[in-house]
């Protein structure tokens, strides 16, 4: 598959880097190994 852009990491900022992504018209996939939301959101 091709990407434009990976994400690493599925927190605040990696969420809004691949919405804008996609908003700009671009393939993007994230890699997270627990939940979305990060650390902070999910169990800070």
């Amino acid at each position: 598959m091709d990407y434009d852009l990976l994400v690493i990491g599925a927190g605040t900022a990696g969420s809004f880097a691949a919405r804008t992504a996609i908003g700009l018209g671009g393939r993007t996939a994230i890699v997270e190994q627990d939940g979305f939301a990060g650390t902070c959101l999910a169990s800070g």
